[in-house]
């Protein structure tokens, strides 16, 4: 039987997603976005839900893009890319308030998907890092716009460009988390704060939502003119190589 790439669960007016590969600390891979995609149709389909909660299975968020997969041809990568975009606009654009709960790592393409929710609830001990140069690649899922959204624009330059680890300490007093709670309350925490949600009013959130909806447009576009050709890169290739075999890579200038 095979394993769903995350579960779904309704909890009163509130659907909890859950990324649902623990052994791997749950990458994002196609199939996860297609998975993700279809329970946000379904939720803008049902006016009863009032928010969306985004967490990881076991005890981390994702820690990143699928690298397993990144050796796929440009053709399917361009196609991946409108796959991507369809996803980032239907977050950003939910018409309720999506909630990110974090615990563990929110690395790569998984920091990215937290930094699309309207709110980021994050345990003490979690992580977080745009760890993208580290395989050869630029921040996608719209982190290019969506981070500095958050942190400001040279705050986010340094955290992307030195790709190095945060803590939840330093997340918060940098705003990417907005509320931190003890080890393994992530989740707890979010649905409390949808009971709150529970008590406005549904058409001044949309509204207020709809406000921001599109600005990850430019960076989409920009991912998806830029990044297969770093996908295919010999720098790329060895990133992918050094992540594997777990040693450090050995990039070359070009």
């Amino acid at each position: 039987m095979t394993t769903p790439p995350i579960i779904k669960e309704r909890i009163g007016h509130t659907m909890v997603v859950t990324l649902n590969d623990p052994d791997r600390l749950n990458p994002i891979s196609a199939s996860t976005r297609e998975a993700l995609s279809e329970v946000l149709v379904e939720v803008e389909a049902d006016p009863s839900f009032r928010a969306i909660i985004l967490t990881g299975a076991g005890s981390n968020f994702s820690s990143g893009g699928d690298i397993s997969a990144m050796d796929a041809p440009m053709r399917l990568k361009r196609i991946n890319f409108e796959h991507v975009k369809r996803m980032v606009n239907q977050i950003t654009g939910a018409s309720v308030p999506v909630i990110a709960a974090v615990e563990g790592w929110a690395a790569g393409a998984g920091l990215a998907l937290a930094m699309l929710c309207d709110t980021v609830v994050a345990s003490e001990s979690a992580r977080f890092m745009s760890a993208f140069p580290k395989i050869g690649l630029i921040p996608d899922y719209g982190l290019l716009a969506s981070l500095p959204a958050r942190v400001g624009q040279a705050r986010a330059r340094q955290i992307m460009l030195y790709a190095k680890p945060l803590t939840a300490d330093t997340a918060l007093s940098y705003g990417m988390i907005d509320e931190m709670v003890a080890d393994g309350t992530a989740l707890k925490a979010a649905l409390e704060l949808t009971e709150h949600l529970n008590t406005l009013a549904p058409e001044a959130l949309r509204a207020i939502k709809a406000f921001d909806s599109g600005r990850l447009d430019h960076a989409l576009d920009y991912e998806r003119n830029v990044q297969p050709q770093l996908m295919a890169s010999d720098n790329a290739k060895e990133g992918r190589a050094a992540f594997f075999e777990k040693r450090a890579s050995n990039f070359t200038a070009s």
